[in-house]
């Protein structure tokens, strides 16, 4: 039986290297170092998962959110927004979109793990889709609601 593919979207060498090693016993792992290589990744391939840094060199990972809400809308759901910092601002502008989640870094690697496998789970049976929120995301989330 052949490996799902998983799309990762990511410009740091190290943290490429640390999830390609977490996820390749399952899946296989095509790597796009900025969002216009993820955009044409994306034109020629179907990924089981998407795990999408926002902040990228070229082209940023809203424009990957905004290529997949217009071109591929059937991969959405499969999309997980995995980023170091989290502005009020953008995690507003994330919320528009429907990503299966979003998970803060440094993340736990059996969130990170947990939310892919449910990502890539075959077709027809329920996909995860509620928004995935770390531990440290949960502490931002109250936080920005304290102020308000």
């Amino acid at each position: 039986m052949e490996k799902p593919f998983v799309l990762l979207a990511e410009d740091n060498d190290a943290t490429c290297t640390l999830i390609q090693a977490l996820l390749r016993n399952e899946f296989v792992v095509d790597i796009a170092r900025d969002g216009l290589q993820a955009i044409e990744k994306l034109k020629s391939r179907h990924y089981a998962a998407i795990v999408l840094d926002l902040r990228m060199p070229i082209a940023d990972g809203f424009a990957v959110l905004d290529f997949m809400a217009a071109e591929r809308a059937d991969l959405m759901s499969r999309a997980l927004v995995v980023t170091a910092s989290l502005s009020p601002r953008e995690l507003e502008r994330v919320s528009q979109y429907p990503v299966a989640g979003v998970i803060r870094k440094p993340f736990e690697v059996d969130v990170l793990q947990n939310a892919v496998r449910r990502c890539a789970q075959p077709h027809g049976e329920p996909h995860f889709r509620a928004p995935l929120l770390s531990g440290s995301m949960l502490l931002l989330l109250a936080d920005l609601l304290r102020r308000v």
